[in-house]
């Protein structure tokens, strides 16, 4: 059966969700997700050519909740252990029964990631994934990794497709 990466999920945060963004719209796959009241990031708002609603509550854990909801499975990349924020977003994935998936950049290569997520949506029967982890501020190697690392799992749907209509 093969499962496709056919949406994701961000809220746009520097560093893994921006990535992820930029990344939907290279390879024009449909994004959506949650941001901040005035799309508000560190690198200040979120431009409009990212599909990302509002939420009008301050509180970082109700967007995280949003996102989590909104995917069919969360990846978070990090290098290292999971921050506190990001232990949040794995409580959420746990709490609503969503699959979740932690990849720690130390261990894994771009290549080794790439196949394990698409392992992972396959196990699963995941086309929906919020993409999340570090921010570029904590991490400043993260935005391309995260970019790469989709890319390889999109290369993965095309080269799968190949071989069946073969």
């Amino acid at each position: 059966m093969n499962f496709s990466l056919k949406k994701i999920i961000s809220g746009g945060h520097p560093g893994a969700e921006k990535a992820a963004l930029d990344a939907a719209l290279k390879l024009d796959i449909p994004h959506s997700g949650w941001a901040y009241k005035g799309r508000k990031t560190e690198e200040g708002p979120l431009p409009e050519k990212y599909k990302v609603r509002e939420i009008f509550d301050r509180d970082f854990s109700n967007r995280i909740e949003k996102n989590v909801l909104e995917a069919a499975g969360t990846v978070i990349f990090t290098h290292g252990k999971l921050s506190i924020g990001l232990k949040v977003v794995k409580e959420f994935a746990t709490k609503y029964s969503r699959p979740s998936l932690h990849i720690d950049l130390n261990e894994s290569p771009h290549n080794i990631a790439a196949t394990t997520i698409r392992a992972w949506m396959i196990r699963n029967e995941i086309e929906s994934v919020y993409f999340t982890g570090q921010k570029s501020v904590k991490d400043s190697d993260i935005y391309a990794e995260v970019v790469s690392i989709i890319e390889g799992i999109c290369r993965m749907d095309t080269t799968e497709k190949d071989i069946q209509d073969h």
